[in-house]
């Protein structure tokens, strides 16, 4: 099992239909890349739908920045994304639809990465 630093975080996101909860946890996440956290964002239930190629499109956020633009500076930052397989297949996402940075990560990898590191779930 790897060790992972006090500061390292995990961003679960288990929607996609609601705004605020899906961009939410990409400023906290953005903020803690910035200060030199190492960050994963876990996508599972209808959450999964953010890594689909084009889906951050159509989320209409109010409060913050566009979804595509925090997600692109998530991804530029070093923010990995770990994709819930089951719920990725009842959502019909396949390897060809993911956004380039996104892997597919199933409970045993989840469980791994999440050793030791501060979660947050939204």
């Amino acid at each position: 099992m790897s060790k992972q630093a006090p500061n390292d975080q995990l961003y679960v996101v288990t929607t996609f239909d609601e705004p605020d909860r899906v961009s939410t946890p990409l400023v906290l996440a953005n903020c803690a890349l910035a200060a030199g956290r190492d960050v994963v964002l876990w996508l599972t239930m209808d959450g999964v739908k953010l890594a689909r190629k084009g889906e951050a499109d159509k989320v209409p956020v109010k409060s913050f920045a566009p979804l595509r633009e925090l997600l692109n500076t998530f991804t530029e930052s070093g923010g990995r994304i770990g994709v819930c397989p089951p719920c990725g297949k009842t959502h019909g996402l396949a390897d060809e639809d993911l956004l380039v940075n996104a892997e597919w990560m199933g409970a045993a990898a989840m469980l791994e990465v999440s050793a030791g590191r501060q979660t947050h779930t939204f």
